[in-house]
């Protein structure tokens, strides 16, 4: 049975797991912000079968988050660079770091850091509203029907719930 696409969902969440929320993907995405750019060190990196790894390289060449360059020949051998789509996506990988080094790390802490390269300081990712810079969680952030809102698959309820409470 195919899987079904999220493509059709009005929902930005929904078409964002559509390119990214794949099983390995995050892990190819960080292995691309680490500086990793050849299809061989990302399979040995992450153990991952040949195939499976091609199948995420080429879905997200297709969605345009990495670009395919040759860098060999003969045998024919590819880099993969992230585009600016591709690179966007870092505060998604730095947020799920976060969340994985608060909720999930061992006892030793987090197996890796980042490092602002700015101030040289080890940091971790925050959101923050993009109008006032204030912190932005589920504490202080509400959802409200934006312009392209519209009920079909995937937002029968959630957008009536949404629309019900912003009327209320």
């Amino acid at each position: 049975m195919p899987k079904q696409s999220f493509s059709d969902i009005s929902c930005s969440i929904a078409r964002a797991v559509e390119v990214v929320g794949q099983r390995w993907t995050p892990l190819v995405l960080r292995d691309l912000f680490a500086g990793m750019t050849r299809f061989e060190d990302i399979r040995r990196d992450l153990g991952i079968a040949s195939n499976i790894l091609a199948a995420r390289l080429d879905e997200l060449e297709r969605h345009g988050v990495v670009e395919r360059r040759r860098y060999q020949s003969a045998p024919p051998r590819y880099e993969y660079l992230l585009t600016d789509k591709g690179r966007d996506l870092y505060p998604v990988i730095a947020t799920l770091l976060a969340w994985g080094d608060k909720w999930l790390a061992d006892a030793d802490g987090p197996p890796a850091l980042i490092v602002h390269s700015e101030c040289g300081r080890v940091t971790t990712a925050k959101t923050v509203c993009a109008q006032c810079g204030g912190e932005l969680d589920a504490a202080t952030a509400t959802a409200a029907p934006g312009p392209g809102a519209r009920p079909g698959p995937g937002t029968a309820v959630i957008g009536e719930f949404i629309l019900g409470r912003s009327t209320a």
